[in-house]
């Protein structure tokens, strides 16, 4: 088993793997080694917390936690598939009546700041994208917080490939810009023990996903999430689907409107 300062040794073969990741030696290994660093930062944020305890800020510090990414894997770190997306995120609000509850909101990073602004009572003078959750943090179940807009293209101008994407509670519109490219990889993504692994067995699949199909994505992705989890059934060729397929396409233009993203030029020029 692997051993890492400030974590326990965890046995690959006792690791979880979860469904968007190849069962292999070579993941779970590396798994492994992700599960251990997710323990030290756990005990880190656990000895943050006891440190405001320690030094009477424990009633008084709002605290939020999150992550930048999801897992760094390929499927889920730069992508906009649902383990790319779906991130931690723990708040406490010192002041609220409740704790310990579990929101159904559908929140995206945009709308930390205006969060932050609204506990700290300062009132911006520009706009922002997104908008403060702060008053349904007592709330399990909420209205008006029903879809999440994201997007994303690698910060490297050689590596091309702008995504846009709209996600309710049961559908997911992803817009391939730059669909007749190759899909490009991040340097550890593609240098790592899972991903070369494939390539070296010459596997046609990457877990539950065709690799052709990650590496060549088609123009929509369009994905029933009650239905397929997995996002692996792309339905936007799916004539049973034209319609909702155009309500997604009509809610990202009118996004991108809204925010005044450059990238909406795409609709009629790429």
């Amino acid at each position: 088993p692997f051993k890492r300062d400030g974590s326990d040794p965890i046995d690959p073969d006792d690791v979880i793997v979860p469904p968007y990741l190849p069962d292999t030696a070579a993941c779970r290994g590396e798994l492994a080694k992700y599960y251990m660093s997710v323990q030290r930062g756990d005990s880190g944020l656990k000895r943050l917390l006891e440190i405001l305890k320690e030094t009477g800020h424990w009633d008084d510090t709002f605290v939020m936690f999150i992550s930048d990414n999801g897992i760094a894997f390929p499927g889920a770190k730069t992508n906009l598939y649902d383990p790319g997306m779906q991130l931690p995120c723990v708040v406490r609000d010192p002041y609220a009546r409740k704790h310990g509850l579990v929101t159904d909101a559908m929140i995206n990073w945009a709308d930390i700041t205006p969060t932050i602004l609204e506990f700290a009572q300062v009132k911006p003078k520009v706009q922002f994208h997104g908008r403060s959750f702060l008053d349904i943090l007592e709330s399990e179940e909420t209205e008006g917080w029903d879809e999440v807009y994201a997007s994303h293209t690698f910060h490297e101008i050689t590596m091309y490939y702008p995504m846009k994407v709209v996600r309710t509670r049961k559908y997911k519109l992803i817009w391939n810009i730059a669909s007749g490219l190759d899909y490009p990889f991040a340097s550890d993504l593609y240098a790592s023990d899972t991903w070369q692994d494939i390539l070296k067995s010459g596997a046609s699949y990457y877990a539950k996903r065709p690799v052709e199909n990650y590496i060549h994505r088609a123009k929509f992705e369009l994905y029933d999430l009650e239905d397929d989890p997995d996002e692996v059934k792309n339905l936007a060729d799916d004539e049973d689907h034209a319609e909702i397929l155009a309500e997604l396409q009509g809610k990202l233009k009118a996004f991108q409107k809204r925010t005044k993203d450059p990238w909406i030029v795409k609709w009629k020029y790429e």
